[in-house]
């Protein structure tokens, strides 16, 4: 979820600050277990210098970008703080992981994307495309993976019907976004969006069972076309 955006970020404009925005992030994601642990007494001096170390790591590629690049980044990050808020506030309270929780952390992951490129200096028109599909495939292949997910665990009929729901949806406004924003602006816009067809009829197949590791690699192989075929697409 974070790895995609700030790959496609370094790729779509790749700069110092983008980098030190990337780096910034990385830092607050992993501040998270060592914060969560201390805040449930858990007060080993592991764990204050984990949190100390990635708190640090954070601020001073922050400061690095702002310097860098000026405050013109924060404007999308100030567009996703709600997202970012509700993403930390169910993390802290080890809520369920629903898919409305998963797509807000999703939907603040993608504005990384957004902040890196506007750091970049491209437009927010450009940045604010880019959000929107960030967050839709990512969106997505979440809902794609809980489906099978549900499958594998025996889930309710009814709650594997709301995930097949979800799935199609989510696909269905994946395909409509890429087809207006980018279908006819490049060939390579038209081949995007003839994947993310191919992506929706993957996961609209029939459920079989697949082993945990096979499901893994096969969906990160599936990002990592994905990822290279929209670096194309926004940069042609």
């Amino acid at each position: 979820m974070l790895g995609f955006p700030m790959a496609l970020g370094l790729l779509l404009r790749p700069t110092a600050a983008g980098l030190g925005l990337a780096l910034a992030a990385l830092g607050l994601f992993l501040a998270r277990p060592p914060l969560r642990r201390l805040r449930t007494g858990q007060r080993d001096g592991a764990q204050v210098r984990a949190l100390l170390l990635c708190t640090g790591l954070a601020l001073a590629c922050g400061a690095e970008a702002l310097t860098l690049a000026g405050p013109r980044f924060l404007v999308p990050l100030a567009a996703v703080a709600p997202l970012i808020f509700l993403a930390l506030r169910a993390d802290a309270q080890r809520a369920v992981r629903s898919l409305a929780v998963e797509l807000a952390a999703q939907g603040a992951f993608a504005g990384l994307a957004a902040a890196m490129l506007t750091a970049g200096r491209a437009s927010l028109a450009e940045a604010g495309r880019a959000w929107v599909l960030v967050t839709l495939v990512g969106g997505a292949n979440l809902a794609h993976v809980r489906r099978l997910l549900g499958h594998a665990h025996g889930l309710a009929g009814a709650e594997l019907t709301r995930r097949k729901l979800s799935a199609h949806a989510l696909h269905l406004l994946l395909l409509g976004a890429s087809a207006w924003l980018l279908a006819s602006r490049s060939p390579a816009g038209l081949l995007w969006t003839a994947w993310t067809g191919l992506l929706y009829l993957r996961a609209m197949r029939p459920w079989r069972p697949l082993a945990a590791r096979t499901l893994g690699w096969r969906e990160g192989g599936l990002s990592a076309v994905g990822l290279v075929l929209l670096w194309r697409a926004l940069a042609g």
